[in-house]
């Protein structure tokens, strides 16, 4: 059986956790140099994110692209965990 990749493991979680009805977008993007340095982050940061609308409801870093996705999944699973109400 295969498995999906990072980011739209992150995606599968959101739908089983809050319903396919909301619309949600996951980004990742590598910081810069600067903007890592600006941000206090080690250099060659991986940044995700977790958008519903123009909210941000969850981000993560790393290093490795896999293992920030990986922190973004969690940060989902606290959410639902604690409840957060999610905009729709």
């Amino acid at each position: 059986m295969f498995k999906p990749n990072p980011k739209a493991q992150v995606t599968l979680k959101f739908q089983e956790l809050f319903g396919k009805a909301t619309k949600h977008t996951v980004t990742g993007v590598r910081l810069s140099p600067l903007q890592c340095k600006a941000q206090g982050f080690p250099i060659d940061t991986y940044f995700t994110e977790l958008r519903v609308g123009d909210t941000v409801l969850a981000t993560a870093r790393a290093r490795d692209w896999r293992k920030a996705y990986k922190l973004l999944k969690l940060e989902v699973e606290k959410l639902y965990a604690d409840g957060a109400p999610i905009p729709s």
